[in-house]
């Protein structure tokens, strides 16, 4: 081979050899993303309510009662908008009391309740059930945050589920247990945030004729009442946030 071809080929070889290098690094950046870099497609989505019963409500004091309940109606709104498959974990009995109205009002779409008598509710049931959507996200919230759905999300995770944890649906009855479960979820691999993050994550497009209207109309009921005293309106009519024009 002449010299000239014997350069142009070693010229080629360090250019593929480059271009994998390239291709290789990008995978693997990609595989390691943060998990709090994805977002949470609705085609791919499992709801999951944990143990909203009347005899454990009354449990939670990290966050005050009627935020509380406030926020568990906001989460309850996502089944009907988003029309996804959906779990409710719970039984009624002496006990746990019956479901909060929250959630036997709103979350009436292509729901499967579950009992159980372990901690997670990550059951041989459950899983088989969320293996048969063929989904791999589940968006999950419930009672308590340092307990059954700590237990129920780290399950997930090790199944090998995406798993988005509302936190402020999710109260506790100790600021350090909450502080210390939401820390091991996030260094578990789940990704935590509030019911108004979560719900913006999924719909993203306030002028998505599928969910749009209905995402804006959730914020506008439930927002303000999710903060912490006294909320000031400064929009400009007085009334709140308001749908975009057209609506």
């Amino acid at each position: 081979m002449r010299p000239s071809l014997l350069a142009l080929a070693a010229a080629l070889m360090l250019t593929s050899a480059a271009t994998a290098t390239h291709a290789q690094n990008t995978t693997t950046q990609n595989s390691t993303a943060p998990a709090a870099l994805a977002r949470p497609a609705i085609d791919d989505t499992v709801f999951i309510y944990v143990d909203y019963v009347t005899g454990l409500d009354n449990l939670i004091n990290t966050i005050p009662r009627a935020q509380f309940r406030n926020n568990i109606t906001a989460f309850a709104k996502f089944n009907p908008l988003f029309r996804v498959p959906t779990v409710v974990l719970g039984e009624e009995n002496d006990y746990y009391g019956t479901f909060l109205p929250e959630i036997t009002e709103h979350v009436t779409h292509d729901i499967h309740r579950f009992n159980r008598t372990q901690v997670s509710g990550y059951t041989p049931e459950v899983a088989a059930y969320l293996a048969s959507t063929g989904r791999k996200t589940v968006v999950i919230g419930g009672i308590s945050i340092d307990n059954c759905t700590l237990h129920t999300t780290l399950d997930l995770l090790r199944a090998g589920y995406k798993v988005y944890v509302i936190t402020d649906v999710s109260g506790s009855n100790s600021p350090m247990a909450e502080a210390d479960a939401i820390q091991r979820l996030r260094d578990a691999g789940a990704v935590t945030g509030g019911w108004l993050s979560i719900l913006t994550d999924l719909g993203q497009d306030f002028a998505d004729p599928r969910y749009g209207q209905g995402m804006m109309g959730i914020i506008q009921a439930h927002w303000p009442a999710s903060t912490i005293g006294t909320v000031s309106d400064s929009t400009p009519d007085g009334h709140g946030l308001q749908l975009p024009a057209g609506y």
